[in-house]
């Protein structure tokens, strides 16, 4: 044979080899399509109709929706199905590059549902990635919760207060709450990126801030009207005063759970009422309550006859000895009130409220509590008390009055 057919022959060689090679990965597809339809006909949950399946994926998955697509094809088509497995999802800072081009893509497979998101920061504020809360914000419209923690201890007293990215072009009209919280260190916010936040959302419901430090650098004129607020929740690790409270208005108001160390002291708490004159139902104030303070939440009370619900945390005794004097000289004060929670200061005096049982029993007798609780409490009422105390219990009112260990009421 010559050179020219040996070439030819090499040629018609290969031409067989691609020919072949085509012929396999159609086997091998038409293998794999065989494989997905035999494990769709053992796998239970692809031969269930489709509301089943998602249903069960929602219940099992839904923080993975990802994984089930991994699975087999029949899942995936199922979670592809499903938008509601993509509405809640958590982002981790520092994360990967290629985030920001992946969030749409999730998003796109929620359709048009509202979303949940949790963004979880590790570390200093540099590594909160402003391209994917830029994707978050683009896609505001859908946003229904929004939780923001940092979880670690970035250790750097040079920290920065943490921008938060959100501009006055977004627009949040699905959003109802925002949660804000420092599992470790503190870290700082400006007052102006939350307000930013909070004039976006005109359908905002609840807000919960625990262990942050907000810093206010806005112009004294600088207020906001939150019109559908109900619930301002600051945590039990909060320190120092929440500057936010100075720069809004909140007509709807229906809960209010903060510390009060040094509200009081500027009268910021009462101005925060009188200017919102809200439905308040329930309020909880502690953390450092001195008996200095007792007059301006009596005055606090005297504008709130809507309030159900009063806690009371780390109370001086004085002051509870206040409150309880005016309970009972004065039926209007408080009319609706049901439930009685007061937390007693220890420290190295003793708790006293020993003279003012009787004053409580006078005002639980002109208003219908239902729930009574006082702690720590070591030396029991007098016996008349008691037996008055424990009279209501037999009515149905639920009394706690003693320490962690044993409830004096009902020893």
């Amino acid at each position: 044979m010559s050179v020219e057919d040996f070439r030819a022959r090499i040629m018609q060689l290969d031409i067989e080899i691609d020919l072949q090679k085509e012929l396999l990965k159609k086997l091998e597809y038409d293998r794999s399509l065989v494989r997905r339809q035999l494990n769709a006909a053992l796998d239970p949950v692809a031969r269930l109709p489709l509301e089943i399946s998602s249903e069960i994926f929602l219940q099992g998955g839904r923080q993975a929706p990802a994984v089930l697509m991994g699975i087999c094809h029949a899942w995936t088509e199922i979670a592809l199905a499903t938008p509601k497995l993509w509405t809640t999802i958590r982002i981790n800072f520092p994360c990967a590059e290629d985030l920001a081009e992946v969030l749409p893509v999730w998003f796109q497979r929620a359709r048009n549902r509202p979303l949940s998101i949790t963004i979880s920061l590790c570390g200093h504020s540099s590594n909160w990635n402003h391209r994917v809360s830029s994707v978050i914000w683009r896609h505001g419209q859908q946003l229904k919760h929004l939780e923001i923690l940092d979880d670690d201890d970035f250790g750097d007293e040079s920290e920065e207060s943490l921008d938060l990215g959100a501009t006055n072009s977004m627009s949040l009209p699905l959003l109802e709450t925002l949660t804000m919280r420092c599992e470790r260190q503190q870290r700082d916010y400006l007052v102006s990126h939350i307000i930013d936040l909070l004039r976006q959302a005109p359908n905002i419901v609840k807000c919960i801030f625990d262990n942050i430090r907000t810093l206010d650098h806005l112009p004294d004129s600088d207020h906001l009207i939150a019109p559908s607020l109900r619930g301002m929740i600051f945590g039990d690790r909060h320190t120092g005063e929440p500057d936010i409270l100075h720069r809004l208005s909140l007509p709807a108001l229906e809960t209010l759970v903060i510390p009060i160390s040094s509200i009081f002291n500027e009268e910021h708490l009462l101005a925060l009422i009188q200017r919102s004159a809200p439905p308040l139902q329930h309020l909880a104030l502690g953390w450092g309550f001195y008996f200095t303070d007792s007059f301006h939440l009596l005055e606090c009370l005297h504008i709130v006859p809507s309030l159900v619900r009063f806690e009371m945390w780390m109370a001086d005794p004085r002051a509870v000895n206040a409150l309880f004097a005016a309970l009972a000289n004065s039926p209007s004060l408080l009319p609706n009130l049901r439930n009685l929670t007061i937390h007693l200061a220890s420290g190295g005096d003793e708790p006293n409220i020993s003279d003012s049982w009787r004053m409580l029993l006078r005002a639980l007798s002109t208003r219908r509590v239902m729930g009574l609780e006082i702690l720590p409490v070591t030396m029991p009422p007098p016996t008349d008390v008691l037996a008055s105390l424990r009279e209501l219990v037999t009515a149905g009112v639920e009394i706690y009055i003693g320490d962690d260990e044993r409830n004096l009421v009902v020893a």
